[in-house]
């Protein structure tokens, strides 16, 4: 199972309200007649969510194996491009820290 908080799109501090909320839309959105999956998936995402209790039991003991689309997210979260720098390129090609 995908994170239930990004199928819904909602931060991981959010109530019961702003859940429940947050699944109407997305189920106004996506009907199940137009898109059985995709309704499928955002009704197991709002019932892993929609309490306190639902919420701290998933968070708690939720440990299924992630996705490749959850290992992708979590990896490229926080993800800038920039330079290498000198250490680094050494590093990765093998050479020591005195330069060889």
């Amino acid at each position: 199972m995908t994170d239930p908080y990004r199928v819904l799109g909602i931060s991981r501090d959010a109530d019961d309200a702003a859940i429940r909320a947050a699944y109407l839309v997305a189920v106004r959105d996506c009907p199940p007649e137009r898109d059985a999956v995709r309704f499928a998936a955002l009704r197991q995402a709002y019932d892993a969510l929609a309490t306190q209790r639902a919420r701290l039991a998933h968070d708690l003991f939720s440990c299924e194996a992630p996705t490749t689309d959850d290992v992708s997210h979590a990896l490229t979260a926080g993800f800038s491009p920039r330079r290498p720098t000198a250490a680094a390129l050494l590093r990765l090609l093998g050479g020591g820290s005195d330069g060889r």
